[in-house]
């Protein structure tokens, strides 16, 4: 609160400051005009004497009423005397702050002092610290401490959780042991401050000889199992560090790479001849840039490409495998129709130039779910084979008869033919089996012969037939000559089989029952010992 001796708003003016007052020079001395100032103290005790006077107020009235009448006269010759300046109303000590205040008739002189009025307001006015604007500011200034406060003690247990999840130091473990180290210790700072000494490995030439001692890396290791790809990595509190010598580092060098064709390799016994192919090797020629050596390595192992025989082993299936060659023929078709009555899938290998002649017996063929591969364009009859041996024609030729046998059955069944060929007489050996190779899967033999294109009579083909073990595959013949033998001896042996539990199914059904690639795998590393 102010201090109410202070005397109030508006007693700065210098005419109310006795001190701050300097006596103005009288222009005419003696003069009583209104314009003259009142300059002393004693010329206003005067003054009012004067004025007491003038009033007339009776002798032996009461010292109160004669005192009243003393301060009305002395106000009524002030106001007469002072003239305000013509500015006075806009200036920051005499304007309108003052007028408001009713100029000096609202502050009543006190009895020492007549010309300086108590601190205080006059009817009507209030303190300036009573407005609601000042209230307000102090609880405005009161609520900001408290945010001040409140933003203190937040920040202080902010920074008290970051420390203590982020501590300056911790616990972890290295090769085991326990450890403490400080915030933002690198795996290279466990091995600087010795904490662990690992031994570093050895920079070696392009052939493995050793160039530098501790050339190579300085220590490896993994945290939390994971392997160590930066020295510089931080480690963290509850960490589990592994660290070990460091490993060999091989010389820089300039890498030339050559390609490694594979090798033709033929393995194995049996009447299925398949193709597994080898894969392109790679072997990078290293030029060290230390040693100036050259050596050597093999980037991808080449893998031979393999012509592998071997029969079929279906396990516990009872199967046997229908093979048909030289068709189609006029009695292809009542063959056709003996299969279906006794549900026999049966694989045919046609003549390609004989295909166009029967059209419907080659829908009927393709319709009953047979497979249908080639057994060359015209058996060989061209080109130098003689009308049995393929593998005596040009690799042109040989590639030709497949092609052109394919494309028939193609033509006629509207389907992509088998990639399973059986070469004319069963020869195929040597470079043929190179040559065609691209061209076909397997070529496809026997291991039953039932010699029926001399015609032995329908008991001896029937004969053969029935003497077949499961997995094996029947040779026999649709085309080439009449074949009402070949029908009659499977009237004979076909309810003989099924009696017996064996299914009939096609060469394709018959390959699936083997992984062959592991098998010729497994030939091949025995064959290496």
């Amino acid at each position: 609160m102010p201090d109410q001796s202070m005397p109030p708003a508006g007693t700065h003016n210098p005419r109310n400051n006795l001190r701050q007052h300097k006596r103005p020079t009288r222009r005419h001395p003696g003069s009583t005009s209104a314009h003259a100032p009142v300059s002393t103290e004693a010329e206003a005790s005067a003054m009012q004497g004067r004025a007491s006077a003038e009033v007339g107020y009776p002798a032996g009235r009461d010292a109160a009423s004669q005192e009243a009448a003393a301060r009305a006269a002395y106000e009524e010759c002030a106001a007469a005397t002072y003239q305000p300046h013509p500015g006075a109303a806009n200036h920051p000590q005499y304007g309108s702050r003052y007028q408001s205040e009713s100029g000096y008739a609202g502050f009543a002189a006190t009895a020492g002092n007549p010309r300086v009025a108590p601190a205080r307001p006059t009817s009507g006015q209030m303190s300036p610290y009573d407005s609601s604007r000042y209230r307000k500011k102090g609880r405005k200034k009161a609520g900001i401490a408290g945010i001040v406060a409140a933003v203190v003690i937040l920040g202080a247990i902010g920074v008290g959780v970051y420390l203590y999840l982020n501590p300056t130091t911790f616990n972890m473990t290295v090769n085991g042991m326990t450890r403490t180290v400080d915030t933002g210790t690198t795996v290279a700072d466990l091995v600087a401050q010795g904490v662990v000494s690992p031994k570093a490995g050895n920079l070696i030439d392009v052939e493995g000889e050793v160039l530098e001692e501790g050339g190579g890396n300085p220590f490896d290791g993994t945290i939390n199992g994971n392997p160590i790809d930066d020295p510089n990595t931080q480690v963290h509190k509850g960490d589990s560090v592994q660290i070990g010598n460091g490993s060999d580092v091989m010389e820089e060098y300039d890498a030339e790479t050559v390609e490694k064709k594979p090798k033709n390799k033929e393995l194995g016994e049996g009447a299925i001849h398949v193709y597994i192919p080898g894969e392109t090797g790679q072997v990078e020629k290293r030029t060290g840039k230390v040693s100036g050596k050259t050596a050597k390595e093999v980037v991808k192992k080449a893998t031979n490409n393999i012509y592998f025989k071997y029969n079929a082993n279906p396990g516990d299936d009872k199967v046997v495998a229908l093979t048909f060659d030289d068709g189609p023929w006029d009695t292809t078709g009542d063959l056709l129709s003996l299969l279906k009555e006794y549900d026999a899938k049966a694989t045919f290998f046609t003549i390609g130039k004989q295909i166009s002649g029967q059209p419907k017996t080659m829908e009927k063929m393709a319709a009953a779910g047979h497979q249908i591969a080639t057994h060359s364009w015209d058996h060989a009859e061209t080109g130098g084979g003689n009308s049995v041996d393929m593998t005596r024609q040009s690799p042109e030729k040989q590639i030709e008869e497949v092609q052109q046998g394919q494309q028939a059955i193609t033509d006629a069944t509207g389907k992509e033919a088998s990639k399973v060929f059986r070469s004319p007489g069963g020869n195929y050996h040597d470079d043929i089996i190179w040559n065609l190779q691209p061209y076909v899967t397997a070529e496809i033999g026997w291991n039953v012969d039932t010699e029926d294109w001399q015609r032995p009579g329908a008991e001896a083909i029937a004969e053969a037939i029935m003497s077949a073990k499961s997995g094996d595959i029947i040779l026999m013949h649709d085309g080439g000559g009449p074949r009402t033998q070949t029908i009659d001896a499977l009237r004979i042996a076909l309810p003989y089989l099924k009696e017996k539990g064996f299914k009939f199914v096609t060469i394709d059904e018959l390959l699936a029952y083997d992984d062959v690639k592991a098998l010729a795998e497994a030939a091949e590393e025995a064959a290496a010992k």
